[in-house]
């Protein structure tokens, strides 16, 4: 875990010169059902306030659904204390990214601050989030869910399946129907599209 002001510093030498939109667009050109495929930033303060209010689990395990270039799972690792960050996704541009990434930072960047304490684990996955155990996790986030409603109800499913209780878990734009999860309000934030909702859960 850096201060916010070294975690900036890192994260714009990792990010300033990738532009996930022209990556995603072209990751999507061949693929069918891309229109569910929506790509989204957030920026760097939003998704630090987001985590403070979740207020997720100290050394526990973080998901995030549709990790694009890996620009959450990083600021997660720089910012807070999970023991490992996991990214999902299914595009193989974004995912190839995303490791170019992690490369980078684990060649150039860690070394010089190994002593700030992050000997902790990040990990990409190029998966279909449904082929995936999330038994581990102890906060999920889903930036842009399925605009297909019956997706998003079978993704609902399997986080009652598989995810333990007391797992916290953000979704924005789209909020959670199923009440079998509990409701910790809602509130909007500033992302790369403009200002949207985000919902916080626990199961």
């Amino acid at each position: 875990m850096l201060n916010p002001d070294l975690a900036a510093k890192i994260f714009s030498i990792l990010y300033d010169d990738i532009d996930g939109y022209s990556i995603s667009h072209a990751a999507r050109r061949d693929l069918e059902n891309k229109d569910d495929l929506l790509y989204g930033e957030l920026p760097f303060e939003t998704w630090r306030e987001i985590v403070i209010r979740a207020d997720p689990k100290k050394d526990g395990v973080f998901f995030d659904v549709g990790s694009g270039t890996g620009r959450i799972v990083m600021l997660s690792h720089l910012l807070f204390d999970f023991k490992k960050t996991v990214g999902v996704e299914l595009l193989e541009g974004l995912y190839n990214k995303a490791c170019e990434v992690k490369e980078n930072f684990n060649n150039n960047i860690k070394p010089e601050i190994i002593n700030h304490d992050l000997n902790r684990e990040i990990e990409f996955l190029h998966k279909n989030i449904f082929d995936v155990d999330l038994s581990s996790a102890d906060f999920i986030f889903m930036n842009h869910p399925f605009k297909d409603r019956e997706l998003f109800e079978l993704l609902e499913a399997k986080f009652l399946c598989e995810l333990k209780p007391k797992t916290k878990i953000v979704t924005t734009i789209r909020s959670l129907k199923d009440k079998a999860f509990k409701s910790f309000g809602s509130k909007k934030y500033n992302f790369s599209w403009g200002e949207s909702t985000a919902y916080f859960y626990e199961v």
